[in-house]
């Protein structure tokens, strides 16, 4: 029984160890570049404004995915609809969902702007 124990503990390492190789996980790591950005805004003012000025975005094609650059384009459309559209806009009211299913690689950025 002792014996039976041990191959079943041994075997145990052996999977737990190929499961965590640094062969397997650079499968799924890569540099993801920035591919394309869509809007998904309810108002057509905001919507129009952010196409207007869609040239200012901190997302640039071929650009590293990047936390900071999420921080620097929700703080750039706050002051932009601010600016332009309504003083009291909050920085809560805008999220991005990040596509990495459009190709190798490759991730698109929908922003999405509540009213």
């Amino acid at each position: 029984m002792k014996t039976l124990k041990l191959i079943f503990a041994l075997l145990a390492l052996i999977f737990i160890v190929n499961c965590t190789s640094s062969k397997q996980m650079t499968a799924y790591t890569g540099d993801f570049k920035f591919e394309a950005i869509e809007f998904d805004v309810k108002d057509s003012n905001i919507k129009d404004l952010l196409i207007t000025h869609m040239n200012d975005t901190k997302f640039k094609k071929g650009q590293s995915i990047k936390e900071s650059t999420f921080h620097k384009e929700r703080k750039r459309i706050v002051k932009l609809i601010r600016e332009n559209n309504n003083p009291d806009f909050s920085i809560d009211k805008i999220s991005f969902e990040i596509d990495t299913t459009l190709s190798k690689n490759k991730f698109s950025v929908k922003t999405i702007v509540l009213k």
